[in-house]
């Protein structure tokens, strides 16, 4: 009787707890046994009204281009090959289809302005000459209606060419705007074009011999680097330089100026002027070239000193190797016109007679001095080594001349001695110093009587 009561109780207490857990589920959770709302209606139910774009990820609708300007939206994708145009005031872009070249797979760029002019032309609605060759003149007119101006390298040559001559007239040594102007040139001047145009419209005589004829160290100097910038490898700007006369000029200056910038400078420009050009080389000899070139080694030595030394030696290694590159060419060439050429070209050269020229006035011993200085300074720097390579090689190009000149010199054969073994333990740990190596070692068994 007991154990029956006991199960009843059970029972009782298992239904009342049961009918509590259904009394609690409906009242937590609302229509619990209902049908559960979609995922888009608990989506507009929970979320604020102003953030549904934030939450709502809807593709893009697809770009149609047509003929006509279309208003692209934001993010919305558009396909290649058409005109684009965005307005910098408001960021508005806009596309259409590209006319007349509808397998263009590229899209063209343009940046437009809202406050546009009224008698403003679209660009891209003008007639399509792109298949059509411009000059230059038409491109400026075309340009013209969208105040747009388009300079080349001649237009800014000739506008800084016109500063230059009103800037001269108030000039000063410390003008900053005449500094700024040369220094411009000199760069456009490096440029063949630019520099034929610039001897043509009369620079030499309106910008260059001015400078050099100045009271300044700084505009001849300037002056002098223009004309080098200009003449190197460049003929016509050499027989512009030829007619102008200003080979003796250059050759003044570095008699009896005492300012470095101003004989390097010179120097340079005479090299750019007289390389592979025997008449221009003929008037450098007329005029006391050789005899102007040779007073640089007797200058006291000095750092500058050197570096003009240097300087003269390397140019006239050219001018002799270059007339031995001349008869070579003649014997090797096979074109018959190109034969007559070379051949005149000879001629020229050899009417210079520059080799007897030199050794006339003390080249051979000037060469063979400074192989003695430079055997007695060694370790060698830079420079140095640049010295005994120019000197070296003018030395090889003039032997037949030279050996006579420097017969029974000891002190001049064992700089090569001295040189020689110089360069050999340096190759032992660079390559650098074979050319010189080889080199000494060739005027060893070039110059020394022993040897022969």
């Amino acid at each position: 009787m007991f154990e029956m009561s006991i199960v009843r109780i059970g029972l009782i207490i298992l239904i009342a707890a049961s009918l509590g857990a259904f009394w609690y589920l409906d009242t937590v959770f609302y229509h619990w046994d209902g049908v559960l709302p979609q995922p888009e209606e608990m989506v507009v139910e929970t979320v604020p009204e102003s953030s549904k774009n934030n939450t709502i990820f809807k593709k893009p609708k697809e770009f149609v281009p047509t003929n006509e300007w279309q208003i692209i939206q934001e993010d919305q994708p558009i396909p290649p090959g058409l005109h684009v145009q965005i307005d910098l005031q408001t960021g508005e872009k806009k596309a259409k289809l590209m006319e007349g070249n509808l397998n263009n797979k590229s899209n063209s760029l343009a940046i437009t302005d809202s406050h546009k002019p009224e008698n403003f032309i679209d660009p891209n609605s003008m007639p399509d000459n792109s298949h059509k060759f411009r000059s230059y003149e038409q491109l400026k007119d075309d340009l013209k209606d969208l105040n747009m101006t388009i300079k080349s390298d001649m237009d800014v040559m000739d506008g800084l060419s016109r500063k230059f001559q009103e800037q001269m007239k108030v000039y000063e040594d410390s003008d900053k705007n005449l500094q700024n102007i040369l220094t411009d040139l000199e760069y456009l001047l490096h440029q063949v074009d630019t520099a034929e145009v610039f001897a043509k419209n009369k620079g030499i005589q309106l910008i260059i011999i001015p400078c050099i004829n100045s009271n300044s160290s700084y505009l001849k100097s300037q002056g002098a680097l223009l004309l080098g910038s200009a003449a190197s490898n460049n003929q016509k700007v050499q027989i512009a330089s030829l007619k102008n006369d200003v080979i003796p000029l250059l050759l003044k200056h570095i008699d009896n100026e005492f300012t470095f910038s101003v004989q390097k400078n010179c120097i340079f420009a005479l090299s750019s002027i007289t390389r592979r050009f025997p008449l221009a080389q003929k008037q450098l000899i007329d005029n006391n070239g050789i005899q102007i070139f040779m007073s640089v080694f007797k200058s006291p030595i000095s750092k500058f000193n050197t570096k003009l030394k240097l300087k003269v030696t390397q140019l006239l290694e050219d001018l002799t190797i270059e007339i031995e590159d001349a008869k070579l060419t003649f014997k090797e060439e096979t074109n018959k016109q190109l034969n007559i050429e070379a051949a005149e070209r000879v001629r020229q050269y050899d009417n210079l007679h520059l080799k007897d020229k030199l050794v006339e006035n003390g080249w051979c011993n000037i060469l063979g001095d400074e192989f003695i200085i430079l055997s007695n300074q060694i370790p060698l720097d830079e420079e140095n080594n640049a010295m005994v390579e120019a000197s070296g090689k003018s030395l090889l190009a003039l032997q037949n001349l030279c050996k006579v000149k420097l017969q029974g010199n000891k002190e001049f054969y064992q700089s090569f001695y001295k040189l020689e073994t110089y360069y050999k333990q340096l190759l032992q740990n660079d390559v650098f110093f074979d050319e010189l190596y080889q080199l000494t070692t060739e005027l060893t068994n070039t110059y020394d009587p022993v040897l022969e």
